[in-house]
């Protein structure tokens, strides 16, 4: 795999679960380019500051749930925020495997050893040894590297896995048997394995 498709747009942001909602509405309705536009830029209907944020936002949380489809999007829409959440890392994962891998070595080991919480330096650890088998991702800055391990820890915090993206501390979490159904449905179970492992 390469480091494009490994990573997918993870430095793209979190989970952010109400602009997700949003564009989840807005999927529903099919746009066309210019009426995507609209909505984003004229209507501002993430209520960004900037042209340049909402834009950005919007095609970070699109590519992650536009391919999951109509149904995933209603039930997005409707979800009580605990189970909304464990959605929208199922759409991250598959989109970014990355988080997946760290997921079911690094955080599944971390729980192994009954260690109260992660370390910046597990990160460190993980992609090191992912520069000797993803090909490209010695292209990336060491900036790039560190933003895209801190959404990830901040994304695990969203999720419910970690109590802060900052104080790293491992929380215990029960799984929502709706995510179990969407696992199933894309053929995912390494996805849903990595869940089981890391929480």
């Amino acid at each position: 795999m390469n480091a494009k498709a490994y990573l997918g747009d993870i430095i793209g942001g979190s989970i952010m679960l109400r602009e997700s909602r949003v564009i989840a509405k807005l999927l529903k309705s099919h746009p066309d380019d210019q009426q995507w536009l609209q909505a984003i830029v004229d209507e501002n209907i993430l209520q960004k500051p900037s042209v340049h944020s909402a834009k950005r936002m919007a095609s970070t949380v699109r590519k992650r749930i536009e391919p999951l489809g109509e149904a995933f999007w209603a039930d997005l829409e409707v979800a009580q925020d605990e189970l909304a959440n464990q959605l929208l890392l199922f759409a991250v994962m598959k989109q970014s495997p990355v988080v997946a891998d760290f997921m079911l070595t690094t955080v599944a080991d971390a729980r192994r050893m009954y260690r109260e919480a992660l370390r910046l330096d597990d990160w460190h650890e993980f992609i090191d040894s992912r520069f000797r088998v993803i090909e490209g991702l010695e292209k990336y800055s060491t900036a790039s590297i560190q933003k895209i391990g801190s959404n990830i820890f901040k994304i695990l915090a969203d999720a419910g896995f970690l109590e802060s993206g900052r104080s790293k501390k491992l929380k215990n979490i029960y799984l929502q048997p709706e995510l179990t159904d969407w696992c199933n449905q894309f053929d995912c179970t390494h996805i849903l394995n990595a869940m089981e492992g890391a929480r």
